[in-house]
């Protein structure tokens, strides 16, 4: 595996886009992305195959789309390791089948593991902090406040990515779905007792975004946050 700090700067100042996997990516065309740099975060990666790269640190959905399609094997991804609540070991034996791979060390809720610290000032200044880290390509280790987006974000800025455009990045249920087309039932199946994108999960992923954009504006990085196609 190769470090994300290898990526530093490869695509400094280029546009790269940033996608979740809500039910807004229904309306997006299916060549939308492909002359642009992109990363897909987990079950996006069904609508956009060709992206740029693909961000995981979940083992059940990476396991799901090699299932899925084989040929994933072979395409760059970049991951937060280990996978969430996963052994260094249970990831390795994953990560061991794909050609290209580029990790970050995986540090769940920044800075001392705390998910409340989110809504304070400890957790909100450690995000932003990562900013200027990944501005910087200092650091291999980043984190998340309960959503993948954060780590991509992160992935994005250490690229060199100005401006960064995220898409399918609600946290909301929108018309009853959380996900994308058939994805929605695949979580279901695979998640069924995760609670829905509203209340405190909303508000603990949104809060750690803002302090990253808060670090991009710093940072003099323009950050486009669309909530639906345009």
């Amino acid at each position: 595996m190769n470090k994300m700090t290898d990526l530093h700067n490869k695509f400094k100042d280029k546009p790269i886009w940033v996608v979740g996997s809500d039910p807004t990516l229904e309306d997006y065309p299916d060549n939308y992305l492909d002359k642009e740099i992109a990363i897909t975060l987990h079950l996006a990666y069904v609508k956009f195959p060709s992206a740029t790269y693909r961000y995981f640190n979940e083992y059940d959905r990476i396991t799901y789309l090699m299932k899925k399609d084989k040929s994933i094997l072979d395409k760059d991804i970049v991951v937060g390791y280990p996978f969430y609540n996963r052994s260094g070991t249970e990831s390795d034996k994953i990560l061991e089948q794909f050609k290209s791979v580029w990790y970050m060390n995986n540090h769940d809720y920044p800075p001392n593991g705390k998910p409340e610290d989110i809504f304070s000032s400890i957790g909100k200044n450690a995000m932003t902090n990562l900013v200027f880290d990944a501005r910087r390509g200092e650091s291999n280790q980043y984190g998340s406040h309960g959503t993948c987006l954060h780590n991509a974000m992160y992935l994005a800025i250490m690229l060199g990515g100005n401006p960064i455009n995220v898409i399918g990045c609600n946290f909301e249920t929108i018309k009853g779905k959380q996900h994308f087309g058939e994805m929605n039932q695949v979580d279901k199946e695979m998640r069924g007792g995760t609670p829905p994108f509203s209340g405190y999960r909303h508000k603990r992923m949104m809060s750690g975004f803002k302090a990253i954009v808060r670090g991009c504006k710093k940072s003099r990085i323009k950050i486009d946050y669309y909530t639906r196609y345009e």
